[in-house]
């Protein structure tokens, strides 16, 4: 019995760890990312990684002293920024993704196409 793949098949494989390898670089990138946004006043600096979660939160000496409404606006101002960065970012970083993603799907059927070629017909063909 023969243990060498099929070349088509050796092909396949290939590009599936290239995928393999492109999904964990990019969960690796929405982790790994840093977005900042401030208030207008810049008293309070909010950042987020690449998923939008809080990883940073720093606010200004003093503005305690404006009462909890106000800190908490400015902060959810700053949240709204940050995370308006993060969205922008991801969702162009993610069309290059789905970009890279179309044409190992034409490498891969064009990889396939002799070994389709050579199969028998099923009948199940769409006429």
């Amino acid at each position: 019995m023969s243990t060498e793949t099929h070349p088509q098949v050796a092909e396949v494989m290939r590009q599936t760890q290239q995928i393999q390898s492109m999904v964990d670089e990019e969960a690796h990138n929405l982790r790994a990312q840093t977005f900042r946004g401030t208030d207008e006043a810049n008293t309070v600096r909010v950042t987020v990684d690449g998923r939008q979660w809080l990883t940073g939160l720093h606010i200004e000496d003093g503005l305690l002293r404006l009462g909890a409404e106000t800190v908490a606006q400015r902060v959810n101002e700053a949240m709204r920024e940050a995370q308006a960065l993060a969205t922008a970012a991801v969702e162009a970083q993610q069309e290059r993704f789905m970009e890279s993603l179309a044409g190992f799907a034409d490498s891969l059927e064009e990889a396939m196409r002799p070994v389709r070629d050579t199969m028998p017909a099923t009948g199940t063909e769409s006429r």
